[in-house]
């Protein structure tokens, strides 16, 4: 491995004689094969040499985070280490980048224990009995976990115990939020959250009664101004104007697809396994993030072509099944806020008037779209994957011209 990585003789010595070569060369294959790029892994190995000889590591054995941040204090006074070391607070960064992530592979480093919420262990038991006895999926869970969360953290330095808590002490967390700009949606979101994990508290008799009743919601309106998204023929344009060149921009071309010809949501897409594209067959998967059922679609030819362009060119080989992984290693899904920040600025780029520039947008625009072209509301609620008619009837009553030709869906219609 050393040989591979070097090209001049003196330097493959130095390596192949300092102490831990094959766990070394072990960890340099490991980046070989997550598509790390030859340059990185050369400067990963030279630091390495620098890290068994600040932490003295002659032979395997457990390192501690202190250990190591006195490592990095070293490197920054280490003359040996001057044609390897930046300026500035970088430096000591990569020394304890490269060190962590060395360790951590090996399986000696010796994590510091991510500190447990004072009333974690009831956010535990809430989200388990929410899932097993109500069966909310996944998204829901998470949605809850982040809010209440934040919600006890704020708690522990005011109430030592649970049982303290008062119906006071929610509405003074959420004035602080409504006074750090949360919006409507947001704080009825944190509402929401805490109403039902408040009732459930009640009946395990871990706080008084009548908390639950006293959270009161703002109103937000379920029809907004900008619920159609941009105009179809927009949504189109960004689409042509994504180039086929870069990994970055196939990747996205994919994305747009997704979510404007089927309506899908951030999660949806988030969530697309590789084994869910069936090409034999010509069809997708999805599962549904709120519903947690399992649709079928037809594998429209357009978003084929792009998915399979993606996944020639671009997509590189992991262990992760995702459709949708990160460009650089280490590779993982794609997140939540980095869809928005792959969607957001194509659309921003060509001056396109809406209100919000993120995914969903593309779902409202392919429900209007359906609408336009007189697809049923019962069509559209299936196909969007929504369990009534409530929510798609706000399409209607925002664009009621739409309703005079009803008819049956057509997926080519919409393209």
């Amino acid at each position: 491995m050393i040989n591979s990585v070097f090209l001049i003789e003196t330097v493959r010595e130095k390596h192949r004689t300092a102490p831990l070569l094959a766990e070394r060369e072990k960890y340099l294959s490991y980046l070989f094969e997550i598509g790390t790029r030859r340059e990185r892994v050369r400067n990963v190995a030279s630091m390495l040499l620098h890290v068994i000889r600040l932490l003295k590591l002659d032979s395997p054995r457990p390192v501690g985070m202190d250990e190591i941040l006195q490592g990095c204090e070293r490197w920054l006074d280490d003359s040996n280490a001057r044609r390897h070391r930046s300026s500035g607070v970088a430096s000591p960064y990569l020394f304890r980048l490269a060190a962590t992530n060395w360790l951590r592979y090996q399986g000696t480093l010796i994590a510091a224990p991510k500190p447990m919420p004072l009333f974690g262990d009831l956010l535990s038991e809430f989200l388990n009995a929410m899932r097993s006895q109500r069966g909310l999926v996944l998204e829901t869970l998470r949605s809850y976990h982040s809010r209440i969360l934040a919600f006890l953290n704020w708690l522990q330095s005011r109430c030592p115990e649970f049982s303290h808590v008062q119906a006071s002490d929610i509405e003074e967390y959420l004035e602080a939020g409504r006074s750090d700009r949360w919006s409507r949606s947001s704080v009825a979101a944190h509402c929401k959250a805490l109403r039902t994990f408040f009732g459930y508290a009640e009946q395990q008799g871990w706080c008084s009664s009548g908390i639950r009743g006293s959270i009161s919601s703002p109103r937000v309106p379920r029809v907004a101004e900008n619920l159609s998204g941009p105009p179809w023929e927009d949504v189109r344009r960004v689409i042509a104007s994504i180039g086929e060149i870069k990994p970055a921009d196939l990747r996205a071309k994919a994305m747009f697809l997704l979510f404007s010809v089927y309506g899908l949501r951030s999660a949806e897409v988030r969530g697309l396994r590789l084994e869910d594209i069936d090409w034999r067959r010509g069809s997708i998967t999805v599962r549904r993030a709120k519903q947690g059922k399992t649709q079928q679609f037809p594998l429209q030819s357009e978003v084929g072509e792009a998915i399979a362009l993606y996944l020639s060119k671009v997509r590189p080989r992991c262990s992760c099944r995702n459709l949708f992984v990160t460009l650089h290693p280490p590779h993982r899904p794609v997140l939540g806020h980095s869809m928005c920040s792959i969607i957001s600025p194509r659309i921003k780029k060509l001056g396109i008037v809406t209100q919000q520039f993120g995914p969903h947008m593309l779902r409202r625009a392919c429900a209007t779209q359906l609408l336009r072209t007189g697809t049923s509301l019962k069509d559209i609620a299936d196909f969007l994957g929504h369990s009534d008619l409530r929510s798609v009837s706000n399409y209607a009553r925002f664009d009621a011209g739409s309703l005079k030709n009803v008819a049956n869906f057509s997926l080519k219609d919409v393209i």
